[in-house]
Order: structure tokens, then C-alpha cells, then sequence
């Protein structure tokens, strides 16, 4: 597998399974909670353009704010640590900075 497919892949993959937990956050609002269900709808719409490489910054820009304030309101209501919306934009910037040849090989 290439270089090109396999970030291809993982673009595609990420941008289905953020999809998927947006749709089952908004089902799982279900009125009773207005928050969840405008930042699902604004990570929904933001994950569908960042399929699109020349719209995939401001994507990334509109992801990494809907992240953020999704990990503030978990943090507040649920008392839960959202180390998973770190993941998603850690991720969301890794498939920006590859897709751009920007990738530089140090050691960690």
C-alpha cells in the first residue's frame, strides 16, 4: 500500500467513525441536552468538509474548536477526563500536516 492510499484510508476511516459518534451523540441528546446536539451537528458538518482537501484547514480549525468544547462540557457534566477528544485532534492535525508533506522524521 502507498503513502498516498494509506492516508487516504485513514482520512476516510476518521472521517466515517467522527460520522458515526456525531450522529450517536445528537440520537442520544435527544432534546434534553441543546449542546451536544449543535456541536454534533457542527463537528457533522466540519468532518464532511474536511474529506475535501483544499477545505480541510478550515476543517481542522472548525474540529479542533468543537473538540474543545466538547472536552469542557464533558469535563463539567460528566466528571469524566476526555482524553479522546485530544485523540481526535491530534488525529485531525496528523492528516493535515501528511497530507501537506509536512511530515518531518526525528526520533522521539
Amino acid at each position: 500500500m502507498s503513502q498516498t492510499w494509506a492516508l487516504r484510508g485513514l482520512r476516510w476511516s476518521y472521517c466515517a467513525f467522527i460520522v458515526w459518534a456525531s450522529v450517536q451523540t445528537f440520537r442520544g441528546a435527544r432534546g434534553s441536552d441543546l449542546h451536544a446536539q449543535i456541536l454534533s451537528v457542527v463537528e457533522t458538518a466540519a468532518i464532511v468538509a474536511f474529506l475535501f482537501a483544499p477545505l480541510e484547514v478550515a476543517a481542522c480549525a472548525m474540529l479542533l474548536a468543537v473538540y474543545a468544547a466538547a472536552a469542557v462540557l464533558t469535563l463539567a457534566t460528566h466528571h469524566e477526563v476526555p482524553l479522546r477528544f485530544i485523540y481526535f485532534a491530534m488525529t485531525a492535525i496528523y492528516i493535515v500536516i501528511a497530507s501537506r508533506g509536512r511530515l518531518i522524521s526525528s526520533p522521539v
